[in-house]
C-alpha cells in the first residue's frame, strides 16, 4: 500500500460516519473551530498576568509559530494537495475554502507552540498543548477537512522547527524579549503601575 493510499484509508476510517453521534459532531467542530480562540484569549491572559517567565515563553512560542505559518505558506504555494471534499471524498461538515490541504495550519499552530513549552522548563503546558493538537487533529478529519498527513505533516515541521530554532533562540531570545517587554511596558505603564497587569 503506498502513501496515498494509506492516507486516504486512514481518513476514511476517522471521518464521521452516516450514523455519527450529533453530539460527537459538534464537539469535533467546538475543537476543530472555537478551541483557537480561546487559546488566543488565555494566552493575553497569560501574557497581561503572567511572570516574566511566562511572557518569555509565549513570545518564543509566538516567533515560532510565525515561522512556522511562513514556511506552511511556501509549501502551499509549491505543493496544491486539494482538501477531501474537493474531490468529493468523504463526509465534510464544516464549511471551508478549497485551498491547499497540507500542511493543517491548525495542526501547526497547536503542535508548534506545545514543542516550544516542551524544549523548555515549561514542559506541563506543553503536554496540555500536544493534546489539544491530537484532538484539533482528529476533530480537522473527523469533519472532512483535512487527511491524516496534513496532520502528521505539521506536526514534523512543528518538532523540526522547534529543534533547529532552539540554538537561535538561545542566542537572541532574550535580546528580542527585553526590547518587546520594553515596548509593552511603555505602552501600559499606567496600567502596570496600577497593577491592574504585570
Amino acid at each position: 500500500m503506498n502513501i496515498e493510499k494509506f492516507n486516504l484509508s486512514l481518513f476514511n476510517s476517522i471521518n464521521a460516519s452516516d450514523n455519527a453521534l450529533d453530539f460527537t459532531i459538534s464537539f469535533a467542530i467546538f475543537i476543530a473551530n472555537d478551541l483557537f480562540y480561546i487559546v488566543i484569549l488565555l494566552m493575553f491572559l497569560a501574557w497581561f498576568k503572567g511572570s516574566f517567565d511566562t511572557k518569555k515563553q509565549i513570545v518564543k512560542a509566538t516567533v515560532f509559530t510565525i515561522v512556522a505559518f511562513l514556511i506552511s505558506q511556501v509549501i502551499s504555494s509549491f505543493f496544491y494537495y486539494p482538501r477531501p471534499f474537493v474531490l468529493d471524498v468523504g463526509r465534510t461538515f464544516i464549511e471551508h475554502s478549497p485551498n491547499g490541504s497540507f500542511p493543517s495550519d491548525h495542526m501547526l499552530f497547536f503542535s508548534t507552540i506545545a514543542f516550544s513549552y516542551l524544549f523548555s522548563k515549561q514542559k506541563a503546558v506543553g503536554y496540555v498543548f500536544l493534546a489539544f493538537a491530537f484532538l484539533v487533529a482528529w476533530s480537522r478529519v473527523y469533519l472532512g477537512v483535512h487527511y491524516p498527513m496534513d496532520m502528521a505533516g505539521a506536526l514534523i515541521i512543528a518538532v523540526l522547527l522547534n529543534f533547529v530554532g532552539l540554538s537561535l533562540w538561545r542566542k537572541y531570545g532574550a535580546h528580542l524579549v527585553r526590547l518587546i517587554l520594553k515596548i509593552y511596558e511603555f505602552l501600559f505603564s499606567a496600567m502596570i503601575k496600577k497593577g491592574y497587569i504585570r
